[in-house]
């Protein structure tokens, strides 16, 4: 009669548990999103090299290949001092192999400089105009956009959006319906991506001087962001 009565007992205990999930049940889920944004402004590394017979000739011939850079860019394009900065500096000797013997054949000069620009519109005439100086090489063009809080703004708005949306897909899968949201946590800081070549864009007109023909073509950035809920079901 005893086991009887705790069998009994167990059973009344199971039940009320199962009730009580039942009507606190809750469901968690993750949402993203990703916002696509135009670029309003553009960095890139402007660089030279020589060798010479001597360390201070290698030195030279650089510092005059980017001092005619920085003129153009200034000059030309109105790029100031503040947007202009050294990014490396290098003298080593330069070395050739004779009869597998390593033979000293001069000194190795390098010199670079980042570059930022305000307005992207102009990239295809600087390229153009830099191309002209010998022993110049323009690399690592990238675009960016000063001011992303609107899109972060809306990234985080979507991605919530997102979350809530597969929540009430799956209550309804299962004949239930959303409550009140009891948490929400944020997955990560936003984060960017240069999207892929958009050759369909609208290029950036190199110059309205028809000397100029290099046309640089834009792309959208992107920025992402992510989140997770939790929801009441009822």
């Amino acid at each position: 009669m005893r086991k009887l009565l705790i069998l009994l007992l167990s059973v009344v205990f199971l039940a009320s548990c199962s009730t009580m999930d039942a009507e606190s049940a809750t469901i968690s889920v993750s949402g993203s999103s990703t916002v696509y944004m135009h670029p309003d402004n553009a960095s890139f590394t402007v660089s030279a090299e020589a060798v010479r017979e001597t360390t201070d000739e290698a030195r030279e011939a650089t510092d005059a290949i980017i001092t005619e850079a920085v003129s153009v860019l200034k000059d030309r394009y109105g790029i100031s001092d503040e947007d202009i900065r050294t990014n490396y500096l290098s003298l080593s000797p330069e070395y050739r192999y004779v009869d597998n013997q390593k033979v000293l054949t001069g000194q190795r000069g390098y010199q670079s400089i980042d570059v930022s620009l305000s307005d992207i519109s102009v990239i295809g005439p600087i390229v153009e105009d830099l191309a002209k100086i010998n022993g110049i090489s323009i690399s690592s063009i990238t675009l960016d956009k000063s001011d992303k809080s609107a899109e972060i703004a809306e990234a985080r708005r979507l991605a919530l959006t997102d979350a809530i949306g597969k929540a009430a897909t799956y209550a309804s899968a299962i004949g239930r319906e959303l409550g009140n949201v009891i948490s929400i946590s944020d997955n990560s800081a936003p984060s960017y991506s240069n999207g892929v070549l958009r050759l369909e864009a609208a290029s950036f007109a190199a110059s309205s001087d028809a000397a100029y023909k290099t046309t640089f073509y834009s792309y959208d950035l992107s920025c992402s962001d992510s989140v997770s809920i939790i929801v009441e079901l009822r």
